[in-house]
């Protein structure tokens, strides 16, 4: 990323790129337990998510994906279930998708399962070999691929469901005998195999949801997803959004049906827009809480601020915040 501040906390339509796969654990699929792996800025981490139901486990060392679940582990002491293992870098996937994936997994009576995606360039991921009956034979990273399995299009999110009992024994057995010198948790594959244990490979519908954040470009991309579906969102739920192109309106800004926004607006934050109002261009709000029947004229910055029911905002104004503006007045 080029930046002094951790990826994971880097924004991805107004909230971290890790709050993503918070949420998905906490409320997608209601995990019993969720963990969160933490190295470089450990502290900042644990500041920004202190109020959520999480437990941190910290690795020191950066040596690997199965050195970091390794670090997990005294945490799930006594868990006999379902270890699902997520991203902090992969904010696109969806609940559904891995409430399919869970389920598919457990129908399946594997051991390990992992989530994959067909690509056009599978430059930089791990290569998906499966076996003749289309089991999972084989996860190889890049560094190490033979030049005939380098072309195979299926690659390795790096998400995994495996069975708690197997995990707790197999990442004794994973070496660093490999291109980075580090413990790979895609090894744990072969380690289940040669106990004549069941693997799978799930391959996800749409690649884009699987879609790993290392570049500022890639969390654009990322952002333009997700900016899009918040957009159709508030479409769908009755709101007049005249350019969605050009209209950007982070995660949690709710709106009110019958409101109308017009082209360049920005609303950030918290942000709660009532019903019946209209947004004219170029108006910015931030973390302000709108009533009902509200017009804010065009080129407006309003931040932290409260308006009530009927109030007109005049245009290019600045409401700094604490700013009040009540019922059917004129600012």
């Amino acid at each position: 990323m080029k930046s002094d501040l951790v990826k994971v906390l880097h924004p991805v339509l107004g909230l971290p790129m890790l709050s993503y796969t918070i949420d998905l654990s906490l409320s997608g699929i209601e995990a019993e337990k969720t963990i969160v792996v933490v190295g470089y800025q450990a502290d900042q981490i644990r500041e920004r998510f202190e109020d959520l139901k999480i437990e941190f486990a910290l690795q020191e060392e950066q040596l690997g994906t199965g050195h970091a679940v390794l670090q997990a582990m005294p945490l799930l002491h006594g868990c006999t279930g379902t270890i699902l293992i997520l991203c902090g870098d992969v904010p696109l996937v969806k609940a559904e998708t891995l409430r399919s994936f869970i389920h598919t997994f457990s129908r399946n009576d594997s051991t390990l399962a992992v989530l994959t995606a067909a690509v056009k360039d599978p430059s930089g991921y791990g290569r998906i070999l499966r076996g003749e009956e289309g089991w999972l034979g084989k996860i190889v990273e890049e560094k190490d691929a033979l030049e005939e399995e380098r072309p195979i299009r299926e690659i390795n999110t790096g998400i995994y469901c495996v069975r708690a009992p197997f995990l707790k024994e197999g990442l004794k057995e994973i070496g660093k005998e490999n291109a980075q010198g580090e413990y790979y948790l895609t090894d744990l594959v072969e380690v289940a195999r040669k106990r004549g244990l069941r693997c799978s490979a799930h391959m996800v519908p749409d690649p884009a949801e699987v879609m790993g954040i290392n570049t500022r470009v890639d969390l654009a991309a990322a952002d333009e997803v997700l900016r899009q579906e918040k957009i159709k969102e508030l479409m769908l739920s009755g709101v007049t959004v005249v350019d969605p192109k050009n209209t950007y309106v982070e995660k949690r800004v709710e709106v009110g049906k019958d409101t109308i926004i017009y082209p360049y607006c920005v609303l950030q934050g918290k942000t709660k827009i009532g019903e019946r109002c209209i947004i004219e261009p170029n108006s910015k709000i931030s973390d302000t809480e709108i009533g009902n029947g509200v017009t804010i004229r065009s080129h407006s910055v309003i931040t932290e601020s409260r308006i009530e029911d009927g109030a007109i905002i005049a245009p290019f104004s600045h409401l700094r915040p604490l700013s009040e503006v009540k019922g059917g007045g004129i600012f």
